[in-house]
């Protein structure tokens, strides 16, 4: 018997004590408990991002004038692109919430063409405008919220 033989002997070995300790119903269990995790931690941080949108906001503002009267406006347009990244970055997250409440398409199924494209075209690194938006995924509740903190914590 040849090293072949001995590799195609092993792996039927291996195929078929997977199908007797049915491993393949026990990896689909696993992968439906990880989606669903996932899903859930998405859209908390989707939540959080989006209740929290004005103050991360507020303290990129607060470190760009920092870094303007240190140095003097020098680096104003890269403060300003960071920013705009950081907050499409937040505003992004904040609509994985709502995405992450449907379930996606299964991996045994095949996708529609215009989820995809959508999916293809969404994403931190994508914008459609300036970068920045005005207040997107925030309710009125979570601004009043927000009103209501303390504007600067920089004293702590």
């Amino acid at each position: 018997m040849n090293a072949t033989d001995q590799l195609r002997a092993a792996l039927r070995d291996l195929e078929a004590k997977a199908r007797e300790r049915e491993l393949d119903k026990k990896i689909e269990s696993f992968a439906e408990q990880a989606d669903q995790f996932l899903r859930t931690a998405a859209g908390r941080a989707g939540d959080f991002a989006a209740e929290n949108r004005e103050r991360i906001d507020a303290k990129l503002a607060q470190a760009g004038a920092s870094v303007d009267s240190r140095t003097e406006g020098k680096y104003h347009s890269y403060v300003d692109r960071v920013r705009a990244g950081v907050l499409s970055g937040v505003d992004w997250v904040a609509e994985q919430r709502e995405t992450a409440a449907s379930p996606g398409p299964r991996a045994d199924s095949p996708e529609s063409p215009e989820s995809s494209a959508s999916a293809a075209s969404s994403g931190p690194g994508t914008s459609s405008g300036s970068g920045t938006s005005s207040g997107s995924g925030t309710s009125s509740a979570s601004t009043s919220e927000a009103a209501a903190q303390p504007e600067d914590r920089a004293e702590r």
